[in-house]
């Protein structure tokens, strides 16, 4: 039985069985029943009103629910959806307490990831009336890419996310054509205002093999609550001469009085990211190729960000088809420089992510920080699924300043509030923490001189993953695993200090103060994990502490 609480609609998203009629059936505790049918082809995305503080069963008949919850409720972005599962046969409400649910070997405890199936690209990051918001690519009904929605989840602190109803759906042509057609709400950027929050988007409308009859046009809406949108007004419907059909993923800013918005695409074969410039945020003029990249390979850019930093300006996109020298695929760079006169001119460009787990990374601005999070991909095919699971989740959020014409990245400060129990403090020795119950931790070690040093981060049977300082290398490697042979070196001269978080299947690196930042996948089919150390001067360790980290989901 479902009890509505203070909600006052039930989200269902259906899908009927293949050769059957199917529907799905409401039925109140006084046996009034309702049926709704499933949609055929695609998910039917329905939304029934429900009395508050009332009981309902739920059943269906020849049909799929891929996700169901109860939204519409007066303190939604405090209390969030409350998600309904298949249950013992039948249907049973879940709890908004998700931390038994997540607490899989597969899930992260302090990352944040969808309550269940496929996420990838952040969109809409913002502040808005005292939330933190975070809309995101969405697949609802599976753990694998498909015809794409907008998910979104709200945060008064950067690290707790409330789970929101999902706010855009695919087009009608899409979902009727789901067979032959491909397309859906693709990424897109906010803008804040007084009242009321303006979104760019990419719709995308094309054949399950892009090409020339691929169509990606850019649409802006706006909410002044962040859960009902207005009706979408296309903004720009052609790509420019010269550009591909690869033509997405608006991101806008405001240069003194003139709005600019940053496109991705490539351009006579190279990839580039394309600058607009607007009066008014609805009529857009094209300028020219703000970036364009020299690199063979390069199927376009994908995800660009521009935005002032620290008396310079910072471009970057996502290299898409592109592997490197060191195997690492679709890495993304980013462009340090000066914009004058609409004429971006870099003066210095680097990854902005060595371990090429972290991809489409969005970043905005609130209260003098320039805050940015990523996705963390699976281009090595790594994912493990599993019922109910989750393919995908973000970085924590990063802190971004430019210091000697180069990109540095450090941890919002928010994420060391989950620092709890202290597993080691010490120094100058080797380190030996063989099984640390959870699997979920955070590690901090500073050194006095240049030592070469071997760090087992995670051990599976015979899969590892490692942080390896030797002669000219300092990085990842990994073994057992799709990603092994390929290096994921930082590009540091030396290793002075690490900051380390381990979340179950992910892992992310901190070195000197930012100077670079590393993100890797590693599944562990076990909740136990490990923090070794072996280091060939283990005196050269000042410090080094490793503590566990709370679950956000509590």
């Amino acid at each position: 039985m479902i009890q509505t609480g203070e909600y006052t609609c039930l989200e269902i998203m259906t899908r009927t069985v293949e050769g059957k009629k199917g529907y799905v059936v409401l039925r109140d505790t006084e046996g009034r029943e309702n049926r709704y049918e499933a949609g055929k082809k695609y998910y039917q995305w329905l939304k029934i009103p429900v009395e508050r503080q009332s009981s309902y069963e739920l059943t269906s008949r020849d049909a799929e629910i891929s996700l169901a919850y109860l939204s519409g409720c007066e303190n939604i972005l405090e209390k969030g959806i409350c998600f309904i599962e298949p249950a013992d046969g039948g249907i049973s409400l879940s709890s908004r307490e998700a931390a038994a649910y997540y607490d899989t070997p597969y899930r992260e405890q302090y990352h944040f990831a969808p309550w269940k199936n496929w996420m990838n690209d952040p969109n809409g990051l913002c502040w808005y009336q005292g939330y933190y918001h975070m809309y995101y690519q969405y697949n609802p009904h599976g753990q694998e890419w498909s015809n794409m929605y907008w998910g979104h989840a709200a945060s008064p602190d950067l690290v707790h996310w409330t789970h929101l109803p999902v706010v855009l759906e695919p087009q009608k042509e899409v979902l009727e054509q789901a067979d032959i057609r491909k397309g859906g709400a693709f990424s897109g950027s906010a803008v804040v205002l007084d009242d009321e929050t303006v979104f760019y988007l990419t719709r995308h409308l094309g054949p399950m093999e892009d090409g020339e009859e691929t169509v990606q046009q850019q649409w802006m809406t706006r909410s002044r609550d962040m859960l009902e949108f207005e009706p979408e007004k296309l903004v720009i419907g052609e790509h420019p001469v010269g550009a591909s059909f690869d033509f997405r993923d608006p991101k806008v800013l405001k240069v003194g009085d003139v709005w600019y918005m940053v496109l991705a695409s490539a351009v006579d074969g190279q990839a580039a990211i394309l600058l607009y410039r607007s009066e008014d945020m609805e009529h857009w003029d094209y300028v020219k190729p703000l970036v364009t990249e020299p690199e063979e390979g390069v199927r376009c850019f994908e995800c660009p960000d521009f935005f002032p930093l620290d008396g310079s300006f910072t471009a970057w996109g996502a290299l898409m088809c592109h592997r490197d020298v060191y195997g690492r695929y679709q890495m993304s760079r980013y462009y340090i420089g000066e914009f004058r006169d609409e004429n971006f001119t870099v003066k210095s460009t680097g990854w902005f992510d060595f371990g090429s787990n972290c991809y489409a990374m969005q970043s905005f601005e609130h209260e003098g920080r320039r805050i940015a999070i990523g996705w963390i991909s699976d281009f090595y095919g790594e994912h493990v699924e599993v019922e109910n699971g989750a393919y995908g989740s973000m970085t924590i959020p990063r802190v971004l300043h430019v210091k000697n014409d180069r990109l540095y990245m450090t941890p919002a400060e928010e994420i060391y509030t989950l620092k709890s129990e202290r597993l080691y403090t010490g120094e100058k020795e080797n380190i030996h923490l063989e099984h640390i119950a959870g699997n979920s931790f955070y590690a901090e070690i500073t050194f006095s001189e240049n030592t070469d040093f071997n760090l087992l981060l995670g051990r599976d049977g015979k899969k590892e993953i490692r942080f390896i300082k030797e002669k000219d290398f300092a990085g990842i490697r990994t073994s057992g695993v799709k990603s092994e042979g390929i290096s994921f070196p930082a590009d540091v001269d030396m290793v002075r200090d690490m900051e380390i978080f381990v979340d179950r299947r992910a892992v992310e690196i901190f070195i000197n103060g930012g100077e670079a930042a590393g993100t890797k996948l590693f599944y562990n089919s076990g909740t136990e994990g490990c923090f070794v150390l072996e280091a060939e001067r283990p005196e050269a360790v000042t410090r080094a502490e490793v503590t566990k980290m709370q679950s956000v989901w509590q």
